[in-house]
């Protein structure tokens, strides 16, 4: 399942990227399903169980649970766990591995023994987290 959106932060361990900065998103879930080879669920319901997850970071800063929100109002931001320095593509990446083992245990989904979450913030950085 692919997915994108909008979305801005900033890490404050960076010379380059220490301000606030925005990026486009690419998500790419893998759900991998070992020795079976029939359905194993409906991907539209898991789909739109995620894409609900992802309409709440598009268009808001994205903060660490760490960090402060000064100056920013509760619509402005989606909070994640993270480092105190700003949230990073990894700790995205591991929110919606997260999220994702959530969902499918929400709708009973036991046959997934993986889930990749793949989060692009340019062509170039990318950032790989699996469930085990």
């Amino acid at each position: 399942m692919k997915f994108m959106f909008s979305g801005a932060h900033r890490v404050r361990f960076s010379d380059i990227y220490g301000n606030v900065h925005g990026h486009n998103y690419d998500v790419t879930i893998r759900l991998c399903v070992r020795g079976r080879r029939m359905l194993v669920t409906d991907i539209d319901k898991i789909r739109r169980e995620v894409q609900g997850i992802v309409n709440t970071f598009d268009g808001k800063y994205i903060k660490s649970s760490m960090e402060s929100a000064q100056g920013l109002m509760p619509g402005e931001l989606v909070e994640i766990p993270c480092i105190p320095e700003g949230a990073t593509g990894e700790c995205v990446a591991w929110y919606f591995i997260d999220s994702v083992m959530g969902i499918l245990s929400r709708l009973g989904i036991n046959d997934v023994v993986e889930v990749q979450v793949i989060v692009c913030d340019s062509p170039m950085n990318c950032f790989e987290a699996r469930s085990s």
